[in-house]
């Protein structure tokens, strides 16, 4: 750590980045999640991580320390003298996920309420206008990116970076069931009708009526993916 100044005053100044292997470590992180959410690591597999260096063209190390940043964020899990393995889903944790979700995002909808501008409200009005036709075109990642910029506008006017930040992360490990639980296939009309009111709420300032209407927003949607879940597993057993 170097120390510099003029006078009899001394400023702590920053090391730069050595070792390139943080970044490498950060893309492979990104690129492994992406491949978990989009099914091309199906739950439950075990990981190679020679293998996966090489796609990546990469050393073992950045896979590594990508490795241990995506068990925690709940993506992986590293067993010791066996190896990483995709993370399995289960119907305790999608409840528990969801439970926190609601109880975050339905309180942070209460607080954006009287700080939404006119502005917000007409973008989150062409959001859900443009939500509802990738739904029709059958659009789902566009539709993905669109339902998380509506919800966002929301919870980032609620002022409070710790609380967008613990929704993010929970938001982030929701997306774990996106490649497994496509439900809102079939209730285009159901899901827009949850962000009907989620807008119609935000358009009001109704700090009451915007929590309540998240809050059913995940509920309905934990129902969904229950729903689906346990006739997949009818269907196995």
């Amino acid at each position: 750590m170097d120390w510099f100044g003029g006078g009899t005053m001394l400023i702590k100044r920053i090391q730069p980045i050595e070792d390139e292997n943080k970044t490498v470590a950060s893309i492979a992180q990104a690129r492994i999640r992406a491949a978990i959410l989009d099914g091309i690591l199906p739950p439950g597999t075990r990981i190679d991580q020679n293998q996966l260096a090489k796609d990546l063209n990469t050393s073992l190390v950045p896979v590594r320390e990508a490795l241990k940043k995506l068990e925690g964020e709940g993506f992986v899990q590293i067993i010791p003298r066996r190896g990483a393995f995709v993370s399995q889903a289960s119907l305790r944790d999608m409840e528990d996920l969801y439970f926190a979700r609601s109880i975050l995002e339905g309180q942070a909808g209460y607080h954006a309420a009287p700080n939404l501008t006119d502005e917000q409200v007409d973008q989150l009005a062409l959001l859900h206008d443009q939500m509802g036709t990738a739904l029709e075109a059958h659009d789902y990642a566009e539709f993905t990116r669109l339902n998380r910029d509506f919800h966002f506008i929301i919870y980032e006017m609620a002022g409070s970076t710790y609380l967008t930040n613990m929704i993010t992360t929970l938001w982030d490990l929701a997306e774990r069931y996106r490649y497994r639980y496509v439900f809102f296939k079939d209730q285009a009309n159901v899901i827009q009708a949850e962000h009907k009111a989620i807008l119609d709420a935000s358009r009001a300032r109704d700090a009451k009526a915007l929590r309540e209407s998240i809050i059913y927003h995940m509920n309905q949607t934990l129902h969904g993916i229950r729903s689906f879940t346990e006739q997949e597993m009818r269907k196995k057993g």
